[in-house]
C-alpha cells in the first residue's frame, strides 16, 4: 500500500492537538456533525483523513 500523507488517518487525540481543541469539543462537532468528515474504526474507536480536516478547514475560512 502506497503511503499517501494527504490521506493518512489521524486519531482523535492528534486532531485535537493539531487543531487545538479539547476532545469533547471534537466530540460535540461529531455529534452535530459540524465537525470534519471522520472514519469509525469501531464502536469506540474514530480517525480522521488529514485531507478531510484540511478540507474543514478550508471551508470555515472567513472571506472578508
Amino acid at each position: 500500500m502506497i503511503n499517501n500523507t494527504k490521506d493518512e488517518f489521524l486519531t482523535q487525540r492528534e486532531v485535537c492537538n493539531w487543531l487545538g481543541l479539547s476532545e469533547p469539543t471534537l466530540f460535540r462537532h461529531r455529534r452535530d456533525r459540524t465537525g470534519p468528515r471522520f472514519v469509525r474504526l469501531s464502536a469506540k474507536r474514530v480517525a480522521y483523513r488529514r485531507s478531510a480536516i484540511e478540507a474543514w478547514l478550508k471551508g470555515r475560512e472567513c472571506k472578508i
